[in-house]
């Protein structure tokens, strides 16, 4: 059990560490023209990942299993903000274009979107979620319980709202392509009548 946390850990942070120094290298390279080598680059990700955990670690030891659950508790209740817009444009014609996923391919991608969503929902509410399923049963009836119950639905009303919105909705894209006019001859400006005298 703990060995294999300690290697899902591990093979997290990695994970992480080379995403963010790819990520860091095309932001960069890319949109803000900066060229940093390689090696320096991935030392400075790899810093701005570790160092902050180590502070942590050495400001709470004794409360690093609680952190740590509170911080995959957050990473799940955000993991949809990332998932669901890269399957939305992985799925927007006017964004990939012809390799724009479509027929089963794009209901299964659909169908994960939506179940993450969902089991990240659900962990708001439930006993052992890490939210407010852990706080508000052992809480008596006040008014702190009350508004706790309030924000709850609120933040879920949202959570939902968002997430369809995201995925059902018309993207601008595709709004901003159908309303290009047609240029078929007749319609141009430099088009001029003819007087018939």
């Amino acid at each position: 059990g703990c060995l294999l946390w300690a290697i899902a850990l591990l093979a997290a942070g990695q994970s992480g560490a080379i995403t963010t120094t790819y990520t860091g290298q095309y932001v960069m390279d890319g949109f803000l023209n900066l060229q940093i080598p390689i090696a320096v680059r991935s030392i400075i990700t790899r810093l701005m990942a570790i160092v902050p955990g180590v502070i942590v670690s050495v400001l709470f030891p004794d409360r690093l299993n609680s952190l740590v659950n509170m911080v995959n508790a957050l990473l799940g209740l955000l993991l949809p903000f990332a998932f669901t817009p890269l399957v939305k444009f992985n799925c927007s014609k006017s964004i990939m274009g012809d390799n724009a996923s479509k027929g089963v391919e794009k209901y299964t991608l659909y169908a994960f979107a939506i179940t993450v969503w969902a089991i990240n929902a659900t962990t708001i509410s439930a006993t052992g979620g890490g939210f407010f399923g852990d706080i508000l049963p052992d809480m008596e009836m006040s008014l702190k319980k009350m508004l706790l119950i309030i924000i709850q639905v609120l933040l879920q009303l949202y959570y939902a709202y968002w997430n369809f919105m995201t995925l059902f909705s018309r993207d601008r894209y595709d709004i901003i392509e159908q309303q290009q006019p047609i240029d078929d001859g007749l319609h141009s400006e430099s088009h001029t009548e003819v007087e018939i005298t």
